[in-house]
């Protein structure tokens, strides 16, 4: 009967080792810090449509199902927008708030998830258009604080799934960008 003691503190032990693993690997430097950049070969002002405009961001941004404006006669900085996206038949509500719009090089915003405390989160991010003749390098950055203890404790696998959606968000970016003639439809 010692051995299934054994066998089931051995069991515990592992458990208990690795929640322990996890938690501490969260705390490291760059956790929940997400990067991405890309360049597109066009000016600032096309990229930038794809980036404010909302039918356009809903055809590049993997997931995004919806998006809409809850401050009226605000545009720009202090602008609230509520958005949807969708992950493996899970939708995930949450709340945009747009910080510094700096028109086509710079919109920083802060996003704030709604619904479930465990899996609640805060980002703060922003995109980055520096055009040099006639081609525009998109950097897409964020920092996202986890408060329920599930979502803290997985974020070491959350943090680099993020960065894989971006990477290939950026390009579907790149290509819709890309597949219009440069100059097309600017602002």
């Amino acid at each position: 009967m010692k051995w299934v003691w054994r066998i089931l503190g051995a069991m515990v032990a592992l458990v208990v080792l690795g929640v322990a693993g996890l938690w501490l690997y969260g705390l490291r430097p760059s956790h929940g810090k997400n990067s991405a950049n890309i360049e597109i070969n066009r000016p600032a002002a096309q990229v930038w449509r794809y980036i404010t405009i909302d039918e356009l961001t809903k055809k590049w941004v993997s997931g995004l199902e919806e998006i809409r404006h809850t401050t009226p006669g605000i545009s720009g900085a202090g602008e609230k927008l509520y958005l949807v996206e969708s992950y493996e038949g899970e939708r995930f509500p949450m709340e945009m708030t747009i910080e510094r719009v700096a028109e086509p090089q710079e919109l920083t915003f802060v996003l704030v998830s709604v619904g479930a405390p465990s899996n609640s989160f805060t980002e703060r991010g922003g995109y980055l258009l520096e055009e040099r003749n006639g081609k525009t390098r998109v950097t897409l950055a964020a920092q996202t604080d986890y408060h329920g203890f599930l979502a803290r404790l997985f974020e070491p696998f959350i943090t680099p799934a993020a960065d894989e959606k971006l990477r290939g968000d950026l390009a579907r970016l790149k290509s819709m960008v890309e597949a219009e003639p440069a100059g097309a439809n600017e602002k």
